[in-house]
């Protein structure tokens, strides 16, 4: 139900955010625990709590649209009211990649779903990750506008990675067949996704804040 002011409106539609924002760190870290760990059921646990982070983000399209109706923003509470829609969307998605993740580490149980020769570099990625997804969540809570920008940096990490487990899967070390194959294009095609979202919700923060898109900036 909204609330008597704008301001409250739009006061707690940053507190749904941030606690949108938890759910989906957490439920990440535990599906990568599930996927490197061999870790049956905390992957199960993922996939069961995925309908309160669906809830979550239906609260602030129910929250936002109240607000557009009953007060008509406009300017930066504009921006604020329709980044929160968005950026619900974007947490929406990286909660649905992680119970994907699960899902895979659910479905190969009891087998591994990660090669021994690419568990580094999950393992790595997956730090990686959670780091920038860690960041985007303090950014919405925050809006730091520096820390929203550093995120582009972060992400080539990522896309490094991404590229460092092709060239194992295509390279004389990899022996582990087509399946596995299959399977880990799969996984990196998530957690790349994850971090692509964390970039765009930390750049819907930086136009909240400016009225400009991160590329229109000069550190």
């Amino acid at each position: 139900m909204a609330r008597e002011t704008l301001d409250g409106n739009t006061a707690q539609l940053q507190t749904l955010l941030g606690e949108m924002g938890d759910a989906v760190v957490v439920a990440f870290r535990a599906a990568c625990t599930a996927l490197l760990d061999r870790h049956p059921r905390l992957a199960e646990r993922v996939i069961a709590g995925d309908p309160a982070i669906d809830e979550l983000r239906a609260r602030v399209e129910r929250l936002a649209t109240e607000t557009i109706t009953i007060f008509a923003p406009v300017g930066p509470d504009m921006r604020v009211v329709v980044a929160a829609i968005q950026s619900a969307h974007e947490l929406e998605r990286v909660g649905d990649l992680a119970k994907h993740i699960a899902e895979a580490a659910h479905r190969r149980d009891p087998d591994p779903c990660v090669p021994d020769v690419a568990r580094d570099l999950l393992v790595e990625l997956s730090t990686q990750v959670a780091a920038m997804l860690v960041k985007s969540v303090t950014v919405l809570r925050t809006r730091n506008v520096i820390l929203a920008l550093e995120l582009e940096s972060d992400d080539d990490r990522v896309d490094a990675l991404h590229r460092d487990l092709f060239t194992l899967m295509f390279g004389e070390r990899w022996t582990c067949g087509i399946p596995a194959a299959v399977d880990l294009t799969l996984l990196a095609r998530f957690y790349e996704r994850i971090a692509d979202h964390a970039v765009a919700l930390a750049e819907r923060t930086v136009y909240v804040v400016t009225g400009r898109h991160p590329e229109a900036l000069q550190l």
